[in-house]
């Protein structure tokens, strides 16, 4: 015969030991250095990801040049502004993509992340040029060289370092003249 619900009996547990429900100085340990490695490979992520952006940026820009002058079959600009300094409030450095696609000009603008900004460019074979201030204009080609140099036809490879204001690390990527990729 069943038993109803309310009659069902509970043994109670007398006189077993009752463990502790705390965690051992190992299982801390282990838990500390996970924590602890995972910081160290997300960090750098946060520290350097305006550095990485900037990059991003310049390399994205540096292709639809070198892609206007190619399609255009017209010489097309990229003009490299470092104006921030002179500016009444801190402004982000910027490029400006120029071309003719016919029967228009096209201009198109990039801002680089808040604290990159350009910090030297240089010609392959000649010395660095602190670049705090004022505008480089480098020059696509559509049969596929680059040069900052107007009127010539010869391929240059040019040399960009941006630096992360906020951290001071910088960074340096390489236009190369003949073909008009970047490379790190």
């Amino acid at each position: 015969m069943l038993r109803p619900y309310n009659s069902i009996e509970i043994p109670i547990l007398r006189g077993l030991p009752v463990k502790n429900k705390g965690f051992t100085l190992i299982e801390l340990i282990v838990t500390m250095t996970i924590i602890g490695l995972l910081s160290a490979m997300i960090l750098p992520v946060f520290l350097h990801g305006g550095l990485d952006e900037g990059v991003n940026t310049l390399q994205g820009s540096i292709l639809s040049a070198k892609t206007a002058a190619v399609t255009s079959r017209s010489q097309s600009t990229l003009l490299l502004n470092a104006d921030y300094y002179t500016a009444s409030k801190l402004e982000p450095c910027s490029l400006t993509l120029g071309y003719a696609d016919g029967t228009r000009t096209v201009n198109r603008l990039y801002r680089l992340p808040k604290y990159i900004r350009f910090w030297q460019y240089e010609v392959a074979g000649s010395a660095p040029v602190s670049f705090t201030s004022g505008t480089v204009t480098v020059y696509f080609e559509p049969n596929g060289i680059t040069h900052t140099t107007p009127g010539i036809t010869s391929p240059q490879d040019i040399i960009i370092t941006l630096k992360d204001t906020k951290t001071g690390t910088t960074t340096s990527r390489t236009i190369v003249g003949n073909t008009s990729q970047m490379k790190k």
